[in-house]
């Protein structure tokens, strides 16, 4: 397959590239450089630099096409503008080059945000928006620009995405806990006697879109993509305090706060994929931590 990756030297995007270059050609566009769109090189990788609020002017022809920008609350700059461009304008000028290049698949990386105050302990995929923030709001338009197309569409709504080669240790929920276990700091946790789910990592992603660009077609629509079999928070948390080795204090608050898990049914149902388990993407991901 020929693949187009945007915001491909991003958190997701990077990964991304990294998986899908091992055994296809990928086209890596970029907005600004960094370390990884200046040192990351493979003969699968082609890196493009292209400003998305801008009509996409290079002469390439991908068959399969992940869109990965976003601008959220831990950016650069998270004013209502930049939401605007990179949630919005970027997309439309992706959306008019996937039309013109006749893209057999177009996968759109989402969010759980479009929920906004989430009502329900199960989240489904078909809940209603409920006073979603900005990220949300901008996410909901851009699913309803995507199921107004002819092309074949996906919209993946992530919770908290755990990255490899770029780790901000600010998100998601799990990598801050994770990092202050690491250096030892204590750790206040609440609704520990809940279940715990939300929360998948890159290399799903990449099972997911490798598996589905294979097909001749997919299902329009938008799933909740989390992983299977959640896990108690408490448990959880103890099992990664013993494999980091820390020492850090927990604190187990007795307040509550709002909190739910993620169906993942529709993912089999309408898609015949499932996803791993909670503690297998998490078990995976320390093991890769361990040695950051």
């Amino acid at each position: 397959m020929k693949i187009l990756i945007t915001g491909a030297n991003g958190a997701v995007g990077s990964d991304l590239v990294n998986f899908f270059s091992k055994n296809n050609k990928v086209i890596a566009l970029y907005r600004t450089s960094n370390f990884i769109s200046s040192k990351f090189r493979n003969k699968n990788i082609k890196w493009l630099k292209q400003d998305l609020r801008k009509k996409i002017s290079h002469k390439i022809n991908p068959k399969i096409l992940i869109h990965c920008v976003v601008a959220h609350p831990f950016s650069k700059k998270s004013n209502y503008l930049n939401y605007l461009e990179s949630n919005i304008i970027a997309l439309k000028n992706v959306i008019e080059f996937a039309k013109r290049q006749k893209i057999e698949k177009f996968f759109y990386l989402s969010s759980i945000k479009i929920y906004g105050d989430v009502q329900s302990k199960i989240q489904k995929d078909y809940n209603v928006f409920v006073n979603p923030d900005i990220l949300g709001a901008t996410k909901i338009l851009a699913e309803k620009m995507l199921e107004l197309q002819k092309f074949n569409y996906l919209n993946i709504r992530l919770p908290g995405v755990l990255c490899y080669k770029i780790n901000d240790f600010r998100r998601p929920w799990l990598n801050y806990v994770i990092n202050r276990l690491r250096k030892n700091k204590f750790v206040n946790i609440y609704n520990s006697s809940g279940l715990f789910n939300n929360v998948i990592d890159t290399f799903e992603i990449f099972r997911l879109i490798n598996y589905l660009g294979k097909k001749k077609k997919i299902k329009n629509g938008s799933l909740n993509f989390a992983a299977r079999k959640p896990i108690k928070i408490k448990k959880m948390i103890f099992n990664l305090k013993r494999k980091l080795s820390s020492k850090s204090k927990i604190v187990f608050k007795k307040e509550k706060s709002k909190h739910f898990i993620l169906s993942t049914k529709k993912t089999i149902d309408d898609y015949r994929f499932r996803t791993a388990d909670t503690s297998t993407i998490i078990n995976r991901y320390i093991d890769k931590y361990k040695s950051l």
